[in-house]
């Protein structure tokens, strides 16, 4: 009898991962557990499957969130990323498998101990971490040697469809950050925000679009784990206009140092205040196009001659597929797809390790297209 749970099921994110998990996989029992069990137990229903249930838990009370794991084949953990690390650890003392669609560095740690058990986990599959990961990988197996990797996102949804979402956009450009590099010839280069400039042609719905250096995982672990090390590598992401300039705007005006304000003789921080206001204002819960563009070019050395293999997503018009959930779709599907792929037994290397080492990316790509999301790919001679 396979069991999963689906950690913040019900999360905007989450949700998808859910009903992709729900549909297409064979397993048993699966349980949605989330703080709002309100909101759980109406997806329950909605679902109308008596292999689904779900469980209220509050994973700020450790104890329960390791309770909850309990007994289960896999964790498909869909919460914001602060929790990365302890829903990991737990999965690894339980002897859990599991997906994870975000990452943190220290998630890594546990990977001897990961193996010893047995369980292989795999942090950051989404669509960036995630489908980009394993984007690349394929474009690396198509060439004889690597020199760059270049990978372009644009995240088009609202600045605040929820508050993990807000604070992770907001996260990416403060200026101190010392997850924002760049990796060159062996070293890692810490490099401000709104840096790296550079127009990028994504499918037609999204369209050309200025892209700059973001903090995200793929910098950190393709040069550790791809079979070719490559000498560069770069991430490169945008979000809509809208969000681009409000973010340009917090840089700007020194909102990052969240240097409390008396107003009448009441101290704020003022990031504090940011977020509130945007999480309370409905125009920061709009925007024109919601979808996610991908893009990775990996350029090389092909039977004797320099090239480049330019691998690129695409899917369906909002119009045709949910509407907003056409983002969100993007992260959730690929994490459903993680989870079945261990399940079904494609990943046969143990620990706590990055997409591009734990996934076939033809058998990826397929499932992917399956639910509407094309990956395709061009080799071009320089």
């Amino acid at each position: 009898m396979k069991k999963a749970i689906i950690l913040g099921g019900v999360g905007a994110v989450g949700i998808e991962a859910t009903y992709d998990f729900i549909e297409t996989s064979g397993f048993d029992e699966i349980v949605i557990a989330d703080y709002n069990i309100n909101k759980a137990l109406e997806v329950v229903k909605r679902v109308g499957d008596n292999r689904v249930s779900a469980v209220k838990v509050d994973v700020t009370d450790e104890y329960m969130l390791k309770d909850v794991l309990k007994g289960f084949d896999i964790v498909i953990n869909a919460l914001p990323f602060k929790y990365d690390y302890i829903v990991t650890r737990y999965a690894v003392e339980l002897g859990l498998n599991g997906v994870d669609v975000a990452t943190e560095e220290d998630q890594y740690s546990l990977n001897d101990a990961a193996v010893e058990k047995g369980v292989t986990f795999v942090p950051g599959v989404g669509a960036t971490p995630g489908t980009t990961n394993i984007m690349t990988k394929k474009g690396v197996e198509l060439l004889d040697e690597v020199d760059t990797i270049e990978i372009y996102w644009a995240a088009f949804r609202s600045t605040a469809p929820s508050p993990g979402l807000l604070y992770t956009t907001i996260w990416e450009f403060d200026p101190n950050l010392k997850e924002r590099v760049i990796y060159e010839y062996g070293e890692w280069k810490q490099v401000p925000p709104f840096t790296g400039v550079k127009e990028v042609e994504f499918f037609p719905l999204i369209g050309k679009r200025l892209t700059v250096y973001v903090p995200h995982s793929e910098t950190w672990t393709l040069p550790e784990y791809l079979d070719k090390n490559p000498k560069k590598v770069y991430v490169r992401g945008t979000w809509p206009d809208e969000t681009m300039n409000l973010l340009k705007t917090l840089l700007y005006y020194g909102f990052y140092s969240n240097k409390p304000i008396e107003i009448d003789g009441v101290l704020i921080k003022p990031m504090d205040f940011i977020y509130k206001f945007l999480l309370s204002r409905p125009e920061a819960k709009k925007t024109e196009i919601w979808g996610y563009g991908l893009r990775v070019e990996v350029t090389g050395v092909k039977d004797g001659r320099r090239a480049k293999v330019i691998v690129m997503n695409k899917h369906p018009h909002p119009d045709e597929w949910g509407g907003s959930r056409a983002y969100f779709k993007c992260i959730g599907i690929p994490l459903s797809i993680g989870a079945q792929l261990i399940a079904r037994g494609s990943v046969s290397e143990k620990g706590v390790i990055p997409p591009e080492a734990a996934y076939n990316p033809d058998e990826f790509f397929e499932e992917l297209g399956k639910r509407g999301i094309e990956i395709s790919w061009k080799i071009e001679y320089l």
